[in-house]
């Protein structure tokens, strides 16, 4: 990540949380593809959360994993 990269990223995550948000969904499509990317602890809690909130982290990962899973065809 660029400097300018990191701090609209950390200025996101402060603001509005939509940026750690975001990430989750595409770590855990990540990890179930070909297991790169260990989800656990907090990102975890976070991810169920967000799910039992809204149902957005399980239908970002479908098509991150989706997309992920078509990348080498």
């Amino acid at each position: 990540m660029t400097t300018a990269e990191r701090f609209w990223y950390t200025i996101e995550n402060i603001a509005f949380g939509a940026g750690y948000f975001a990430k989750l969904p595409i770590a855990k499509a990540l990890d179930e593809v070909d297991g790169t990317h260990n989800v656990k602890g907090w990102a975890k809690f976070w991810y169920v959360l967000e799910n039992v909130a809204f149902g957005a982290g399980y239908f970002a990962k479908v098509v991150a994993k989706r997309a992920l899973e078509q990348r080498g065809h």
